[in-house]
């Protein structure tokens, strides 16, 4: 059975991805203290805050010499669960037809493991051994913007990378994905995938069109009870759809967008504020509106059969949407640094990364996807597979699997949350409004 047809038979096997998403996304930012229930102070003055190896020290390491040298036969991958595309030989053992293919080019054998079930846990593991400045066992990691990232840049406890050795990220990147606020200039990452996070509603069970955000606190259109809202992402979303980039953002404008989801409380919109599992009640129909994850609403609209479901893109001074990232970094004392960075530019070409997102529906960080995507979608039809044609055809379509521009513009990235003190006056601002 080849690829093509192994992919077009598991379909169903998406929903387990999904659900693998949810998961992942619930603990995005984490609440209080930084990873393993330390605080980031405690962890930033690990290295002295900045000490030897970090951003404020020197002797850090030359990305020329850690990256050329000559590449080892293994590199350590661990990413999240069902992340990466997957087929089945014919003894009907998984294996991901990427990664074979770098390994038929290359001669470099890639150990996958889907080891990461948050960046608190994850970190929470390799901290110590960071911190001691033993090697952690892995070449690659995905960490997603936030607190966590912030904390392994800081100390300087990924390497910096060498840009004259992955010529595809720099042919091949997407606007969103080179040089994120976040990480200026990709010096420590290159990103995985990512996402958006926006406003989806039922056609069926609204009073009308859902366009803006303050339409998910008026029960005349979205009725009493009935709203889902993600207790980890709205504060940037409102923040984002009241007019503020969170990127600037400070107490003040904190407050601000603390007023309005008071005040939306107070509407007797809401159902639940969600950490995961938003889409249980999204799909038994115990949800009119709410906010949801891009990558979810494709899923659920387009392969799933839930064509009643709509996400949101919002007009031009109507709102926007809150960006999110996953990215490959290399932590420092890897064994294999030079297969690493190898590997990571591997998913900058085009056909190559078009394997991942017909897998996972994620926004993918490389230009010219959405193209192979409608060339396979073609030979998917010559071949008889009509059905999985038609779900290529449309998730090509689909504008927040591959946004314009204009969409684009209209989307943020969310605050970056670097001491303890900001830590501990974000949470006492938004926790209370989902704990009561």
């Amino acid at each position: 059975m080849s690829e093509r047809e192994e992919r077009a038979r598991v379909d169903g096997m998406l929903q387990e991805a999904l659900r693998a998403r949810l998961s992942r996304r619930s603990v995005l930012r984490g609440a209080g203290v930084g990873a393993a229930g330390l605080s980031l102070s405690s962890l930033l003055a690990a290295c002295g805050g900045g000490g030897p190896g970090g951003e404020d020290g020197e002797g850090k390491p030359n990305p020329s010499e850690i990256f050329g040298q000559e590449p080892g036969p293994v590199v350590n991958f661990a990413n999240w669960p069902l992340y990466l595309d997957q087929a089945k030989d014919k003894e009907g053992n998984v294996y991901y037809p990427s990664l074979k293919l770098f390994t038929k080019k290359t001669g470099i054998e890639v150990n996958y493991e889907t080891v990461i079930q948050s960046n608190e846990e994850f970190f929470g593991k390799i901290q110590p051994q960071l911190a001691a400045g033993d090697p952690t066992g892995w070449d690659i990691i995905v960490i997603t913007n936030g607190r966590q990232f912030n904390i392994l840049k800081a100390n300087g406890w990924v390497y910096e990378l060498d840009p004259t050795r992955r010529p595809n990220f720099e042919a091949n990147a997407t606007p969103f994905a080179r040089d994120p606020a976040y990480d200026p200039g990709n010096k420590v990452s290159m990103p995985w995938q990512g996402g958006f996070t926006g406003i989806w509603y039922d056609v069926n069970k609204t009073n009308g069109p859902i366009t803006k955000l303050d339409d998910l606190a008026n029960p005349d259109k979205v009725g009493r009870n009935s709203v889902g809202m993600l207790t980890a992402d709205m504060p940037d979303f409102v923040m984002i759809n009241l007019g503020i980039d969170p990127a600037t953002s400070g107490p003040e404008e904190w407050k601000e967008a603390a007023k309005w989801l008071m005040m939306q409380r107070e509407s007797g919109t809401v159902r639940q504020y969600y950490d995961q599992g938003y889409v249980d009640d999204m799909t038994a129909g115990n949800l009119t509106a709410g906010m949801g994850w891009s990558g979810d609403v494709v899923y659920y609209k387009l392969w799933a059969g839930y064509s009643n479901l709509e996400f949101v893109v919002p007009q031009p001074g109507e709102g926007g949407l809150l960006l999110w990232q996953d990215n490959m970094m290399v932590p420092v004392g890897a064994e294999n640094p030079a297969g690493a960075l190898m590997v990571m530019d591997w998913y900058y070409q085009p056909k190559i990364a078009a394997m991942v997102t017909e897998w996972v529906l994620y926004l993918s960080p490389c230009k010219g996807v959405r193209e192979v995507i409608l060339k396979d979608a073609e030979q998917a039809l010559e071949d008889g597979y009509k059905g999985y044609a038609n779900k290529l055809y449309q998730t090509a379509e689909a504008e927040v699997a591959f946004p314009s521009d204009e969409t684009l513009n209209l989307a943020k990235f969310g605050t970056n949350i670097t001491t303890d003190e900001q830590a501990q006056e974000w949470d006492a601002i938004f926790l209370p409004i989902s704990q009561q």
